[in-house]
């Protein structure tokens, strides 16, 4: 099981998977680097990519979870 994150590393981890999607967009743009390399590259920010976001999800599905009338009562408004 994963580790909630704390408000400032939920604010770190969005910054940091901004940063990645900035980075890929500009390895995206590279025509320097070798295909099986590049390759390499995109499945290892995707990688990162997706557990950022499953921590930032996890995040915000525990603060929803907190707000009094939101506890899981059926409310499936969105």
């Amino acid at each position: 099981m994963r580790e909630t994150l704390t408000p400032e590393g939920y604010l770190q981890t969005k910054e940091k998977l901004a940063d990645l999607e900035q980075r890929l967009g500009e390895i995206e743009k590279r025509t320097d680097l070798k295909p099986d390399h590049l390759a390499s590259v995109r499945r290892s920010y995707r990688m990162m990519m997706r557990e950022y976001l499953q921590d930032i999800k996890l995040y915000e599905a525990k603060q929803r979870k907190q707000i009094p009338g939101n506890a899981g009562e059926g409310n499936l408004e969105g």
